[in-house]
């Protein structure tokens, strides 16, 4: 009787984990390579909240949301304007063709193109130009202008050992708390983090978006996961942390 007890004590307790999991965070992903990626592309490019600078030919094939070939074009953005507060945003994707620079963003908190924080995949060290390597930097937009190196003492970037290569897969993936901002890499099938930097709160709330400058780039998805994020209404929970994501598929039938 005494062990039932526990157990039914036990299972209630997981319930009630898994239950507070599921609705403190939940997983928004823009599936740009799914079965419903046209529905993400439509609700990523096309949504009310959308905003964009530049054109960078947006379109959709089988490598996911991509931009146009112009390899010589400057910085071309668009994101998705939310009151989300914090949150971790993650995206893979590929270079289809590379320019000089090489770059691919990823925003967070994005208020619009010319307020927002942004981090990337740059093709070359920061003042090293291009062919000196590649690097992650991390920048805050505020009224249009790029805040380089204010983030941490050791400047803005980190060079990362390599070459991008065309057709490989990489990825962003930022958590922002606060006044916090933890950035890792994917790359060679394995994220590696990068650096955790401090920075004034300009910000508070945002959305996210992409970005790309003298490249052409494919993103696969993003997906953005946090307290007051809509879950995605067609697939299971899919949350970072694995008791969101078996929650998910307990709800499942």
């Amino acid at each position: 009787m005494q062990k039932f007890r526990c157990s039914i004590a036990c299972k209630f307790s997981l319930v009630l984990l898994f239950l507070s999991a599921s609705l403190i965070s939940h997983a928004l992903t823009y599936d740009f390579v799914g079965k419903d990626a046209q529905k993400w592309f439509d609700e990523f490019i096309k949504s009310a909240d959308t905003t964009e600078s530049g054109d960078a030919g947006w379109h959709l094939t089988a490598n996911g949301l991509e931009t146009n070939d112009n390899v010589g074009t400057g910085h071309q953005r668009i994101g998705i304007k939310k009151d989300w507060t914090d949150y971790t945003l993650e995206s893979k994707y590929q270079y289809v063709k590379q320019g000089a620079h090489k770059e691919a963003h990823l925003y967070i908190r994005w208020k619009g193109e010319k307020d927002n924080y942004f981090f990337r995949t740059i093709g070359r060290k920061n003042g090293g130009g291009a062919g000196s390597g590649y690097s992650i930097e991390w920048l805050r937009k505020v009224g249009g202008k790029d805040n380089e190196g204010d983030l941490t003492k050791d400047g803005d970037d980190i060079k990362i050992l390599g070459k991008l290569q065309d057709k490989t897969l990489y990825g962003l993936r930022g958590e922002i708390k606060g006044e916090s901002l933890k950035v890792d890499f994917f790359k060679d099938n394995k994220w590696i983090p990068i650096n955790e930097v401090k920075y004034p709160g300009t910000h508070k709330t945002g959305g996210i978006g992409v970005g790309r400058a003298t490249a052409q780039v494919a993103w696969q998805y993003l997906k953005v996961n946090g307290p007051g994020i809509p879950k995605d209404a067609t697939t299971p929970v899919e949350a970072l942390n694995r008791l969101a994501t078996t929650w998910g598929k307990l709800k499942r039938p």
